[in-house]
């Protein structure tokens, strides 16, 4: 299993390329905002190739300009020989077919998981509320928890188009109510790539930071999710969630216990991000993270 690091910053890039890591993700997985410029593209596979990283480009959900952007991006990389490239947009998915050197991956947009519902496991233990509480009996609980515990490319027909635009990789979140489910996309012969702590809850295309900041101008943003993350307080159920750029998250540290629940050889990689969120800010906390997590060996 090889550890990966994900990051949007330049800054942060080269402290991973110089860590212990096996290989390096740069681009922007949620804002076309901050998907770097070619200089700043090209620069980074060359860090990352230099310290025999392998180099993998992250792209988020696009608007037809950032399509066009994109478009760019990839005809440099397919000069650069073989590259893997992240992908949360039908659209890049249909445009990756001009580009023979590129390997298209899944990304976490492009693959619906119901688990990622913060109050999933409530709702599985306590049952719905109110109109929904006689329709909750009504079902096994059998059902409602297989209704949480897969993915949407367990559904063959979405594994087959997946596989038919010539994607072989799946990025998958820390659920470990998921874990199960992951055996079979593994034996349908999708390499598997498992975020750490970070849970996706929710996203929009339009940045909930910006707003919160009175930045109306997109165009012009200060990219404040590069050095800030908020809570949001005032949840449901006593769940924490973070606001991090446009995206909201639930948190999950990474624990023996989960890790057991994977059987080995499932997973091909793991994804440490560097944010404000997950602390990984420099390369001494990677190379500690992969030499004494727990979780790390029971993977391995």
């Amino acid at each position: 299993m090889r550890i990966s690091v994900q990051t949007s910053s330049f800054d942060s890039l080269k402290e991973a390329a110089l860590s212990d890591c096996d290989d390096v993700r740069f681009g922007s997985e949620f804002c076309e905002l901050n998907l770097p410029s070619e200089d700043q593209l090209k620069e980074g596979l060359d860090l990352a190739l230099d310290n025999g990283k392998e180099f993998t480009y992250v792209t988020p959900r696009l608007s037809n300009s950032g399509i066009e952007r994109v478009r760019r991006h990839l005809a440099l990389l397919d000069s650069r020989g073989d590259v893997r490239v992240v992908l949360n947009d039908l659209g890049t998915l249909n445009i990756m077919e001009g580009y023979r050197n590129l390997r298209p991956h899944i990304g976490r947009q492009l693959c619906h998981v119901p688990a990622r519902c913060p109050w999933s496991d409530k709702i599985i233990e306590r049952g719905a509320e109110g109109r929904l509480e006689k329709l909750y009996h009504r079902m096994t609980r059998r059902w409602v928890e297989r209704a949480f515990s897969t993915t949407s490319l367990n559904y063959r027909l979405t594994l087959d188009l997946y596989e038919r635009s010539g994607a072989r990789g799946l990025d998958v979140d820390w659920i470990p109510r998921i874990f199960p489910s992951l055996g079979y996309l593994r034996g349908a012969g999708l390499s598997l790539s498992l975020h750490t702590e970070l849970i996706l809850a929710t996203w929009s295309r339009r940045c909930y930071t910006a707003h919160f900041l009175g930045e109306e101008d997109l165009s012009k943003c200060s990219r404040p999710c590069l050095d800030r993350a908020y809570v949001l307080k005032g949840g449901v159920h006593d769940v924490e969630l973070f606001l991090h750029g446009n995206v909201v998250y639930s948190f999950r540290q990474p624990s023996l216990e989960d890790a057991k629940r994977l059987r080995r050889g499932v997973i091909s990689e793991l994804v440490l991000s560097m944010n404000p969120l997950t602390g990984f800010d420099d390369r001494k906390k990677i190379d500690d993270f992969k030499s004494n997590s727990e979780a790390v060996k029971a993977l391995r």
